[in-house]
């Protein structure tokens, strides 16, 4: 303890000469508050019979607080003395933290903001790109090895794989999953209005239609056009043997194989519209004399039959297994034998179950219209035909010359003589129907007559003015058909229930749940639907790059393939996605009343990030405007035309500037510690930053006003240790608190939690060390008594006056009480009970708030019964009921629609997508370096099926909706080993030596399967494929049944080795295992974040089993990648608010150095916790990450309302209800200013365009700064004055005041005046009263409680113009004389008077009055310090005994 008190106690800064009368009445009754060294001098000072002080308490608390003033006293006393220093250095160093802004990165990656780091999903999401960074790692290693150990060998090295394996291995690894980085695109239809059924052919024909304008939408980048056949995902297509027309083959079915799309207009012909090809195929007339099952002029899937086709062509080609994939695919004829929506589609083949035969029906139409008169008689409109041009390019003009010779030298051969006659409609081209089989003149059809070739010509000219005709009259079709004649529609629900089926059957089911929303059923058959679901997969950029960069160069002859690279690939695809999505958000069906169309494709999401991360400069501006006006107008103190001299407007005004340019600089250092920006960021940072910052510039000015009538040196100083400390506990808890937000595992909320540390961190030092300087700087400006920002304007007569009685009455006060002392003691004043009031208390109004608070508030608070409904109301209801209540009704979930302004196309989308679909794709992947894939195909296969249980998961018939690798695979051997089987049974192979017979034609797949059979077969009976010959299968199908492959989806890493089958005897090379695959699925039903975490759960549940089982796996998609972090929500936010409140608790214990007091806090600020947890649950506020941060910045925010009120009740004397009462007179008013500001501070929000913003920030923020002043104002001082800590110094007398101790100087002589011999009592109590004769007696009435005041109201202004009062008078070392001091000196409080002439009474020398704030919304008068009323009788004298 000595070693404490040398360094601790008797400072220079704590000796009570220094300071003024007023400061020191002040430290009698808040001795901690004011000086904590200055209380240890009491407690250390020699009393009665030379026992140790005159008070005792917890000195290690005061040693610390001891230590903490003296360092603010210091800090303040230098920047006061350095005003001009401090303010240039630190805006200068402020200034060189902005430069950071030029580094700002605004992130909009979803999956950036959204994964953890080092996670269990950020590293699966990873796991391919590690994988593939290893092999291609190792494959340099085994490389420079093989080259060191071969070095000296002459003979060449020759690699397994071939240059172009390795090629093939690069390009993988550059599109990292080769195409299935694709994303899909979605398009949502919905009713014009509500309740109207989609299956109808209106509805179906608009979806038609809008997939068609998909198909055709073009943008132009780097000299060329791009439509989605450019960059969609498609299937390869099957690779032929090669020979002479090979590559020219395998260019037409590159144009031929269509888009993927998952559309619910495959069920009809009509499907086959988006399909294209794109600009249409057009061959010549020598193809189609070869080919007879060609369509004739444009060649498109809407009259294209590729079985037909290839089965022609492979009479004349040979075409390797090509049509045993189609075969297998099920692609059969397609389209053509599907219903037609619209019968009336003057291009719905004649193949359609309901085709029209209108050729005939516009011969018996033109009949009958004939028969009618001519007034009455419709006029058809004849559409002229255009006559083809000539081929499209060069791959078809070799095909046309090639089969013009076969044709040629045919004709030679079979006739020469014979006519060739030529129908002259064979060159119209473009219309489809001008080629229809039954119209079109061919070689063979040379007998045609002339009134045939009419009739054919006049259908085509006139049956789409008659198709029209139709499908506007069909209330006349009775006239001139019969029933059996009329068009046919189909029965769309009947067809369409249980979904579609794309062009290849066997291959792409489309389940009716993903393509079809909003059902009703009759029967199990679908009545009616509401909305339509169209699905179509954009390849990712390296796919697109990749595929124009070698293996399709000549469909873009203008793009410069050398500077083509990934990234204007990804440009490509970006741009079509955007243009794309603004053009359906144009569309003429969407209006402003109903928008029926709502696309969604991956650029939407991060358009809509980008938008949402901007600065909104304009609120921002009002924000802070009125921010302005509110700090000015608190401060405001008005004195004839202009702000008067105690005014502190401008001062306000520039503490809401700093806030502001210490928030910049802090976003500025961010930006140079690599935090990344986001909505978050831009949108809610800079108003909470806004309002917590100015809480302490209020709570500094409010103190000021105090400091600067009670102290005139080092009032800075003065400042900062009395309120410095209360500062540095609420930022350091807010800083804490956010800091504890980072431990919720999201990057974005990291990064915003981050940035508001770091923000509240540099508003802190602003605060405390910038602030200051300006605060001395207007000093200087009240001491030269001029008025507030207007520094040429001078004081006004009422502030000179004010002025000149300050310093009187501050001089009179410190020689008085100095020669007042004996025994080394100051003369304290008398209890608070007996101190009289000040007159100002008259001028204050019961509607202010400090009236309020002294009149009702304070007695209402220290009525025992009101204590107790206190208790039971805030306690049992308020937090038991409603908080546990909330809790019980909140839920999970964070959905993108409440992220979204209300009005836009995206939120439109998103509500149609919540309302009628939940569609999302996931994978299973296999870690497959350690799998033994042959041995572990059962396990493989059940583990797809135990995830097909799920609910969640869409089936077909029992089973997953979508084929996988290796099931395809085991059909694909299945069928080549049929066609083996047959060769074998035929006798064309030799079933032991496997020897073919010469000069017989044997099909590809069986020479397939005879290379790669053994001794058994490829796929047993069992369905398990040869586990020794397992991986050379997996080379052979990945080559030769390519498209399968894509199909599956299966996205291999490392991919198989190429292997093309020839003639000459290879062997299959076997594949690496496949340390990466993946295993499709749709999930369903998925409408809000608890069902999408219970799948997870599910989903992750059987994966974990798995791998338990030695089956390494994991799921991915988009559920999981934005909903994973849910199942671990709870516990981290209970972690994290675990955290900090033990942050809280040890940070006031140490600082305080009173555990007691801060587990007060801890119970408020966690009961707060509770209750807004409670509120947002009844508000129907979902917890998701971003109210979870919330929730933890409350538990640091609730210490602004907490800890000031509680640190000033454990440093004031008396009993609690008068603690109580002088923590609320001092600090109510401070809080409400916080609670207020912090309000104003993010008020703004609430006129934000996103109603997120306002639900999960303004509401919640809102609901904290309410549920923060109820209880840090209501329920707080209550729970203080029933079980609040002890002061933090007693005195060994029980009285409820102490004493100033004497000057520094004079307790040095301290045991010569401990020998004097005074009474006992009077020495404890440091001396001699003070005896004052007066006429009269107080007033019996007077109150118990008390307040105090600054001493300017007291002094009469006559009594010192006049000089009726000499100071030097009072003053004598003469111990038996009197002293008379007039009466008018003396304050008169309402409730004292003086009234008799002749009396004696004890009455103190110094008077107290209550604090007040100069704001005219908060004090009754903003000068009533200067115009208080003293009444006196001039007769009276009062005299003083020592």
């Amino acid at each position: 303890m000595m070693i404490l008190d040398k360094w601790l106690v008797g400072k220079k800064s704590s000796d009570s000469a220094l300071y003024s009368e007023k400061w020191q009445q002040e430290f009698t009754s808040r001795p901690t508050w004011c000086d904590a060294d200055m209380a240890l001098q009491q407690m250390n000072q020699a009393g009665f019979n030379f026992l140790e002080g005159i008070a005792t308490g917890n000195r290690l608390a005061l040693y610390v607080r001891s230590f903490f003033q003296s360092i603010l006293f210091m800090l303040g006393s230098f920047v006061q003395n350095w005003a001009w220093s401090v303010l240039i250095a630190g805006l200068s160093a402020y200034l060189i933290c902005t430069l950071g802004l030029q580094y700002v990165h605004i992130e909009t990656d979803l999956i950036k903001l959204w994964v953890s780091e080092d996670g269990r999903l950020d590293e699966e999401l990873h796991f391919l790109q590690r994988l593939q960074q290893n092999y291609q790692s190792d494959i340099v290693r085994e490389k420079r090895s093989t080259d060191f150990e071969n070095s000296n060998i002459d003979e060449p090295f020759v690699s397994i794989k071939s240059a172009n394996d390795m090629e093939n291995e690069r390009d993988m690894s550059i599109s990292s999953d080769n195409a299935f980085d694709s994303r899909f695109q979605v398009i949502i239809q919905t009713p014009a209005a509500k309740g109207i059924n989609a299956l109808t052919k209106e509805s179906l024909l608009k979806h038609v239609e809008i997939m068609e304008e998909i198909a055709d939408f073009r943008v132009e980048m780097y000299g060329e056009n791009w439509t989605l056949a450019d960059i969609c995902f498609k299937p390869p297509s099957p690779k032929l043997l090669s020979g002479p027309l090979s590559e020219i083959m395998t260019k037409l079915l590159d144009r031929l194989i269509p888009c993927i799309w998952i559309t619910p207009i495959d069920c009809f012909w009509e499907g086959s519209k988006p399909l294209g090809p794109s600009p249409p195929l057009i061959l010549g007339p020598d193809i189609h004399a070869f080919i007879t099952s060609l369509p004739k002029g444009n060649i498109t899937w809407k009259n294209l039959d590729p079985s037909a086709v290839l089965k022609e062509v492979s009479t004349l080609f040979d075409l390797g297994t090509v049509f045993n994939l189609f075969e297998r695919a099920g692609v059969g004829a397609a389209y053509l034998d599907r219903w037609c929506i619209d019968p009336l589609d003057p291009e719905c083949p004649s193949t359609a179950p309901n085709a029209f035969g209108y050729c005939s029906a516009l011969k018996k139409f033109q009949a009958w219209n004939m028969k009618m008169p001519k007034n009455k008689q419709i006029e058809l409109e004849a559409e002229e035909i255009v006559h083809n041009s000539g081929l499209e390019d060069d791959t078809l003009q070799i095909l046309q010359d090639v089969f013009g010779k076969k044709r040629r030298k045919r004709e030679m051969v079979t006739s020469t003589a014979k006519p060739n006659l030529k129908n002259h409609t064979e060159d119209k081209s473009s219309d489809y129907y001008a080629y229809e089989d039954d119209y079109y003149d061919t070689d063979n059809n040379i007998t045609q007559n002339k009134d045939e070739l009419a009739e054919k010509e006049q259908c085509l000219r006139y049956s789409k003015s008659f198709l029209k005709w139709m499908n506007k009259n069909e209330h006349r079709w009775s006239e001139f058909l019969t029933l059996k004649e009329m068009p046919e529609y189909p029965d769309y629900g009947k067809i369409m229930t249980g979904g579609c089926r794309g062009f290849a059957r066997n291959t792409m089911v489309w389940p009716e749940d993903l393509i079809i929303g909003g059902v009703k059923r009759q029967n199990h058959k679908l009545i009616s639907a509401e909305a339509f679901q169209s699905i179509f997969l954009v390849a990712s950029g390296n796919d697109i790059f990749a595929r124009y960069k070698v293996e399709k160069r000549d469909l873009k002859p203008n793009l410069n393939v050398i500077a083509w690279n990934p990234y204007y690939a990804s440009q490509v695809v970006s741009a079509w996605q955007r243009n794309f999505t603004q053009h359906i958000y144009d569309h003429r069906w969407n209006t402003e009343v109903n928008r029926q169309i709502h696309p969604l494709s991956s650029t939407s999401l991060e358009d809509m990030l980008k938008e949402f991360s901007q600065f909104k400069f304009f609120v921002i501006f009002m924000g802070y405007f009125l921010m302005f006006v509110y700090a000015g107008w608190s401060q405001l103190s008005w004195d004839g035309w202009w702000f008067g001299v105690n005014s502190s407007v401008g001062l306000s005004i520039l503490g809401v500037f700093l806030v502001t340019y210490a928030s910049i600089s802090g976003l500025g250092i961010s930006s140079y510690m690599g935090i990344h920006f986001n909505a978050a960021t831009t949108q809610i940072v800079p108003f909470l930053t806004l309002g917590l910052g100015v809480d302490d510039m209020f709570l500094l000015l409010h103190n000021y006003k105090d400091v600067h009538h009670t102290v005139k040196n080092n009032e800075i100083g003065i400042l900062m240790k009395e309120t410095g400390m209360s500062v540095v506990i609420t930022s350091i808890n807010n800083i804490i608190a956010f800091m504890a937000g980072t431990l919720l595992p999201i990057p974005a909320l990291k990064s915003f939690c981050s940035q508001t540390a770091i923000l509240l961190t540099f508003n802190m030092i602003a605060i405390m060390i910038i602030y200051p300087a300006m605060i001395a700087l207007d000093l200087r400006r009240r001491r030269a008594g001029r008025r507030d920002l207007g520094c040429c304007c001078v004081r006004s007569s009422v502030d000179a006056k004010k002025l000149r009685v300050e310093s009187l009455e501050l001089n009179i006060g410190k020689r008085m009480v100095g020669s007042l002392s004996t025994a080394g003691h100051i003369y304290p004043g008398p209890p608070p009970s007996l101190l009289l009031k000040n007159d100002d208390e008259k001028k204050k109004k019961w509607y202010t708030l400090s009236g309020f608070l002294q009149y009702y508030y304070i007695p209402f608070l220290t009525i025992p019964l009101t204590k107790q409904m206190m208790m039971v109301i805030a306690t049992c209801t308020s937090i038991l009921l409603i908080s546990c209540l909330g809790l019980y009704q909140s839920n999970l979930g964070l959905e993108l629609s409440d992220v979204l302004p209300e009005e836009t196309a995206p939120a439109a989308f998103l509500r149609a997508r919540e309302k009628y679909f939940s569609f999302y794709p996931m994978y299973a992947i296999l870690k497959g370096n350690k799998i033994n894939f042959p041995e572990q195909q059962e396990q493989i296969e059940q583990y797809r099926l135990d995830i097909a249980k799920s609910s969640f998961v869409i089936k077909v018939n029992g089973r997953p909706s979508e084929e996988y690798w290796l099931s395809l695979m085991r059909t694909w051997l299945s069928s080549i080993q049929k066609h083996l089987d047959n060769a074998i049974k035929k006798g064309d192979i030799n079933a032991i030596t496997g020897e073919m017979k010469p000069d017989i034609k044997i099909n590809d797949e069986a020479k397939i399967a005879r290379r790669l059979i053994s001794t058994v077969k490829l796929v047993n009976d069992a369905g398990l494929i040869n586990a020794d010959g397992f991986y050379n299968y997996l080379t052979a199908w990945y080559n030769h049944d390519n498209m399968m492959y894509y199909v599956s989806q299966a996205s291999f890493y490392p991919v198989p080795p190429s292997w093309s089958f020839t003639s000459q005897e290879k062997v299959v090379p076997p594949a690496l295992p496949p340390a990466y695959s993946q295993i499709p699925f749709y999930l369903t039903d998925l409408i809000d974040t608890p069902v999408i975490v219970k799948m997870i759960r599910e989903i992750r549940g059987v994966c974990e089993r798995y791998t338990e089982l030695g089956l390494p796996n994991f799921p991915s998609g988009i559920a999981f990648i934005f909903w994973e972090q849910y199942l671990n929500l709870r516990w981290n936010l209970l972690v994290a608010i675990c955290v900090i409140t033990s942050a809280v608790f040890i940070i006031i214990s140490i600082i305080i150095f009173n555990p007691w007091a801060a587990m007060m806090v801890t119970i408020v600020v966690v009961s707060m916790t509770i209750e807004l947890a409670g509120f947002m649950g009844a508000a129907g506020v979902k917890l998701n990450p971003i109210s979870a941060v919330t929730l933890i910045s409350a538990v640091g925010i609730g210490v602004e309302f907490t800890v000031h009120v509680v640190l000033v009740y454990l440093t004031s004397l008396g009993s609690k209800d008068e603690r109580m009462a002088a923590c609320l007179n001092h600090m109510f008013i401070p809080v409400i200013h916080g609670g207020l500001s912090t309000l104003l501070g993010i008020v703004m929000l609430a006129f934000s365009e996103f109603e997120f913003i306002v639900k999960y920030f303004f509401i919640v923020l809102s609901a904290l700064i309410l549920i923060g002043l109820i209880n840090g104002l209501v329920f707080l001082p209550v729970l203080l004055s029933l079980i609040g800590p002890p002061c933090e110094i007693r005195l060994f007398d029980e009285k409820t005041y102490l004493p100033v101790p004497a000057s520094l100087c004079k307790q040095q002589n301290r045991c010569s005046s401990n020998k004097q011999t005074d009474d006992p009592v009077k020495r404890r109590v440091g001396g001699a009263f003070v005896e004052m004769q007066v006429s009269g007696h107080a007033e019996a009435g007077a109150e118990n409680n008390y307040t105090r005041h600054n001493s300017l109201s007291a002094i009469a202004k006559d009594s010192l113009y006049n000089n009726r009062f000499d100071s030097s008078s009072l003053i004598t070392k003469n111990t038996g004389r009197k002293i008379n001091v007039p009466t008018s000196i003396l304050p008169i409080g309402q409730n004292h008077q003086i009234n008799d002439k002749n009396a004696f009474g004890k009455i103190p020398l110094r008077t107290v009055g209550p604090q007040h704030s100069t704001s005219p919304l908060l004090s009754s008068d903003a000068t009533s310090s200067s115009s208080s009323s003293i009444k006196r009788n001039d007769d009276s004298s009062i005299s003083i005994n020592y």
